[in-house]
């Protein structure tokens, strides 16, 4: 099942003033909404990023604990919801991946298949998708919040301009520094590694 936002194409959703307004208040029918809303949105760009089901569910989750949290504070978003929603979840991706490079671990997600029976075929593809998820922690979280939401998240060059606030000259630049990079990093890993001295 797809999670797509009904206002896909809108920088800006057709009712936040209001739905802030609401959220403000701590509305629950607002709150309801709201997560019904953009959960399927946060959920996607978490899974994107991470690749793991579970953690991604647990991110979103976090995502509107953090959001109700900061509204009761006084200080939650004011203007972009989708962003500040976005942002969050940006941000509890990068603290989970500073967990886990303190305490790294190995595992294969839940739903991994065997694309074939040849064994050499296996291991290949596996090797390529470790690769692959390898270089693309090595980018910077800039880089790797642009490719998440353009690829992942399937946004446009102006939705993910708004988002990460920036022009769109500028995600364009950073989409290409960063499909560069990805690209010297998967075709050449060990040059890489020789460079930064690992």
């Amino acid at each position: 099942m797809s999670f797509k936002s009904p206002f896909r194409g809108n920088s800006k959703e057709p009712n936040d003033s209001i739905d802030l307004r609401q959220l403000q208040s701590l509305d629950p029918q607002a709150v309801t909404m709201i997560h019904n809303r953009y959960y399927g949105e946060v959920y996607r760009y978490a899974s994107y990023r991470l690749d793991d089901s579970a953690i991604a569910e647990d991110v979103a989750s976090e995502v509107f604990v953090i959001l109700l949290e900061a509204v009761n504070r006084g200080n939650g978003p004011h203007s972009n919801l989708r962003g500040w929603l976005l942002g969050t979840a940006s941000h509890l991706v990068t603290d989970h991946y500073r967990k886990q490079y303190a305490h790294p671990t190995e595992s294969l997600p839940e739903d991994w298949r065997l694309p074939s029976d040849d064994p050499s075929e296996v291991a290949e593809g596996k090797d390529h998708l470790q690769q692959v998820k390898v270089a693309i922690q090595k980018l910077t979280p800039e880089q790797q919040n642009v490719l998440t939401l353009r690829f992942g998240n399937d946004y446009s060059l102006e939705e993910t301009a708004v988002i990460i606030g920036k022009n769109i000259n500028a995600v364009k630049a950073i989409q290409f520094r960063a499909l560069t990079a990805l690209r010297r990093l998967v075709e050449d890993p060990a040059r890489h590694n020789r460079r930064n001295g690992s």
